[in-house]
Protein backbone atom coordinates (compact mmCIF):
# COMPACT_ATOMS: atom_id res chain seq x y z
CA UNK A 1 0.00 0.00 0.00
CA UNK A 2 1.68 3.03 -1.35
CA UNK A 3 1.87 6.00 1.82
CA UNK A 4 -0.57 8.72 1.67
CA UNK A 5 0.45 12.07 1.00
CA UNK A 6 -0.18 14.73 3.03
CA UNK A 7 0.14 18.25 1.94
CA UNK A 8 2.32 20.57 3.87
CA UNK A 9 0.69 23.34 5.54
CA UNK A 10 1.29 26.76 5.34
CA UNK A 11 1.12 27.40 8.78
CA UNK A 12 4.05 27.05 11.08
CA UNK A 13 2.13 25.93 13.84
CA UNK A 14 0.03 23.84 11.55
CA UNK A 15 3.34 22.29 10.05
CA UNK A 16 4.54 21.38 13.72
CA UNK A 17 1.32 19.97 14.19
CA UNK A 18 1.39 17.54 11.33
CA UNK A 19 4.45 16.69 12.13
CA UNK A 20 4.10 15.46 15.78
CA UNK A 21 0.95 13.48 14.41
CA UNK A 22 3.25 11.81 11.86
CA UNK A 23 5.60 11.17 14.11
CA UNK A 24 3.04 9.35 16.46
CA UNK A 25 1.89 7.47 13.96
CA UNK A 26 5.35 6.17 13.00
CA UNK A 27 6.11 5.24 16.36
CA UNK A 28 2.72 3.21 17.02
CA UNK A 29 3.07 1.54 13.40
CA UNK A 30 6.35 0.46 14.65
CA UNK A 31 4.92 -0.67 18.20
CA UNK A 32 2.30 -2.37 16.52
CA UNK A 33 4.64 -4.80 14.26
CA UNK A 34 6.43 -5.67 17.24
CA UNK A 35 3.45 -6.87 19.21
CA UNK A 36 2.30 -8.60 15.61
CA UNK A 37 5.81 -10.26 15.22
CA UNK A 38 5.63 -11.44 18.74
CA UNK A 39 2.13 -12.69 18.65
CA UNK A 40 3.27 -14.80 15.73
CA UNK A 41 5.95 -16.53 16.64
CA UNK A 42 4.03 -17.50 20.13
CA UNK A 43 1.21 -18.87 17.84
CA UNK A 44 3.89 -20.65 15.80
CA UNK A 45 5.36 -22.25 18.86
CA UNK A 46 2.12 -23.29 20.23
CA UNK A 47 1.23 -25.02 17.09
CA UNK A 48 4.59 -26.53 17.46
CA UNK A 49 4.11 -27.90 20.90
CA UNK A 50 -0.23 -28.85 19.40
CA UNK A 51 1.55 -30.92 16.89
CA UNK A 52 4.35 -33.09 19.10
CA UNK A 53 1.11 -33.27 21.29
CA UNK A 54 -0.86 -35.21 18.40
CA UNK A 55 1.99 -36.94 17.68
CA UNK A 56 2.65 -38.28 21.08
CA UNK A 57 -0.97 -39.38 21.71
CA UNK A 58 -0.88 -41.22 17.87
CA UNK A 59 2.41 -43.41 19.05
CA UNK A 60 0.53 -43.97 22.44
CA UNK A 61 -3.04 -45.54 20.85
CA UNK A 62 -0.13 -47.18 17.94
Amino acid sequence: MAPKHHPTPLSGSDRKALGKELGKARAMTTILAAQSAAARAEGEALIRQADRLLCESWNERM
